[in-house]
């Protein structure tokens, strides 16, 4: 009797004992991890834009748990906070620490994002290009060091594009310099200035236009040599230029011979002219605006993930409509089941697809090789 009560309260305090250890695993399933709480709490700030909370809470969860996954992300975050913000001091710290993750996190999935943001930090710090380049110089370096970290990310057409937009810029500065100079009589300033577009950045868009200034510049400095040289490249590379005619008469007129045109290297230049933008009176306010601020210039980073966006869903529409032809036309082919018996009193299952006229089926053809040899073995009379 003692043994039985003995046993009964044995399993009665295993039973017991297995229904906490059940409840308190469910209990530390739905504990949320105290990196991850942070992290949370911090996103919900960056959300409302309490950007100073924001940080805080980001800055705690790194300094507390420095080896939790999430301490990377709470670095980027920081850096989304201040580019968020804005402002010229908020986009230095932002530019800042987006260079700093990538040095701490360089093989991180968001490291090309980071360098992206530098990149349109940069972009959106741009003057004029009658103003300083200081940006635009930084920026085309940063997109220099993007396609050659990143030469297979989604950003590369992107990166390209806004490489040619900032060069665009630049060459644009340095033509108005030298513009400048010559008109004032400083021909060799002008002439640097010129130079400086030709040998780095061969895609401007007025390129004919800087060549034969050049030629002009050589013509007065009496050297018709390179001067012809300048005029030959304007007629043959840019026939389309409103100063092709012109360098033909200069050429002529020095007794150089007037080139062909390179039909290959014409297309390819035509195919370089941006079109012009179109007159608006609200122009000079808006330029004043950014200048002083005012108005902010696009975010090249939102703009790059929206393009990136669009492209992906258009790929997996036209997938998806692929994928809905080809089911189609499976569904087209009927399959029929045939049970046929040979005349040995076996049976077997075979599948015949539908084909299109004249497509062999090699089991009806057995069958039917089968059938004649039966045939003619029964056909045959008895000795």
């Amino acid at each position: 009797m003692k043994s039985r009560i003995r046993y009964v309260f044995f399993c009665t305090i295993l039973v017991f004992s297995w229904g906490c250890a059940q409840k308190s695993a469910k209990l530390q399933k739905n504990i949320i991890p105290p990196d991850k709480t942070l992290f949370e709490t911090g996103s919900e700030y960056l959300r409302k834009s309490q950007y100073i909370k924001a940080r805080l809470t980001f800055q705690n969860l790194i300094m507390t748990y420095p080896d939790s996954e999430m301490a990377a992300e709470s670095y980027f975050a920081i850096g989304d906070s201040f580019y968020e913000e804005g402002g010229t001091e908020n986009l230095l710290q932002a530019e800042n620490q987006f260079k700093d993750f990538i040095i701490f996190y360089p093989a991180h999935p968001k490291a090309p994002d980071a360098l992206m943001k530098v990149i349109s930090v940069n972009i959106r710090s741009m003057g004029a290009p009658d103003r300083d380049q200081h940006y635009a110089y930084k920026a085309r370096q940063v997109i220099k060091s993007f396609l050659q970290q990143f030469p297979d990310n989604d950003f590369v057409p992107i990166v390209k594009q806004y490489e040619a937009d900032v060069e665009e810029s630049l060459a644009r500065g340095d033509y108005l310099v030298g513009k400048f100079y010559e008109d004032r009589g400083n021909l060799a300033g002008a002439n640097g200035r010129y130079k400086e577009i030709t040998d780095n950045y061969s895609n401007y868009s007025d390129m004919p236009e800087v060549y034969f200034r050049l030629a002009g510049i050589m013509e007065k400095a009496n050297n018709p040599d390179e001067a012809s040289i300048y005029y030959g490249k304007v007629v043959s590379e840019y026939p389309f230029s409103k100063r092709s005619e012109e360098s033909k008469a200069r050429l002529v007129a020095l007794g150089k011979p007037v080139p062909m045109v390179n039909t290959k290297l014409a297309a390819e230049n035509q195919a370089k002219i941006r079109p012009p933008e179109g007159f608006s009176p609200l122009k000079p306010f808006i330029d004043f605006g950014k200048a002083l601020g005012f108005v902010a210039p696009p975010d090249k980073y939102a703009e790059a993930k929206r393009i990136i966006e669009a492209e992906k869903a258009k790929v997996a529409e036209t997938a998806g409509k692929r994928a809905e032809t080809e089911q189609g036309a499976a569904d087209d082919i009927q399959i029929e089941t045939i049970i046929r018996k040979s005349a040995s009193g076996e049976t077997r299952d075979t599948t015949i697809l539908k084909e299109t006229p004249g497509t062999a089926d090699p089991d009806k053809d057995a069958d039917k090789k089968e059938d004649q040899k039966n045939k003619k073995r029964y056909s045959k009379k008895p000795s």
